[in-house]
C-alpha cells in the first residue's frame, strides 16, 4: 500500500495476533490492501471494520472465556465494546474513540443514509492506520 504518494512505498505489516485469528486477519488485510490500491476506499472500510470485529471478539474471549461469536454472532462493533465495558473490560479511552470512528465509518459505508458516503482515500488510509494502531494496543 501506498499511503502517501509523495514517499516511496512502505509495507503495512500485521502486528502479532493471537494465532487463532491471524489467518482471518491476514485474508482480510490482504484483500482491503487489494482494495487501497484500486481506490475501492468503501471497501477499505468495510474490511477495516471487519479486521476490528474479529480482533474484539478474540479479546473478548481472551479476558472473558466465553465467545461471543456462539451466544451472539450478530453482536456487532458498537454493542461489544459496550458488552465489554459492562463486564469491566478496561479499554484505554484513546482506543475506545479510534475503535468507534472505524465503527462508524464502516456503517457510514455499509448501511443506506441519505447523503451518499465517498470515503477519501485519507480517510481510508488513516482508518487503516488506525485499525494496525488498534490490533497493537489489543494484543500487545
Amino acid at each position: 500500500i501506498d499511503l502517501d504518494e509523495e514517499e516511496p512505498k512502505s509495507r503495512l505489516i500485521l502486528p502479532s495476533l493471537p494465532k487463532e485469528i491471524e489467518s482471518e486477519v491476514r485474508s482480510n488485510f490482504h484483500e482491503m490492501e487489494i482494495c487501497f490500491n484500486n481506490s475501492c476506499y468503501r471497501s477499505v472500510l468495510i474490511l477495516c471494520g471487519k479486521i476490528l470485529e474479529i480482533a474484539l471478539h478474540r479479546k473478548y474471549f481472551e479476558i472473558t472465556g466465553k465467545d461471543m461469536l456462539e451466544k451472539a454472532p450478530d453482536l456487532g462493533i458498537g454493542n461489544l465494546t459496550k458488552k465489554m465495558k459492562d463486564d469491566g473490560i478496561e479499554i484505554d479511552p484513546g482506543l475506545g474513540n479510534q475503535i468507534h470512528l472505524i465503527n462508524q465509518l464502516r456503517i457510514h459505508s455499509v448501511h443506506k443514509k441519505s447523503t451518499p458516503f465517498e470515503p477519501s482515500k485519507e480517510q481510508a488510509s488513516a482508518t487503516i492506520l488506525y485499525t494496525l494502531d488498534t490490533l497493537k494496543k489489543l494484543f500487545r
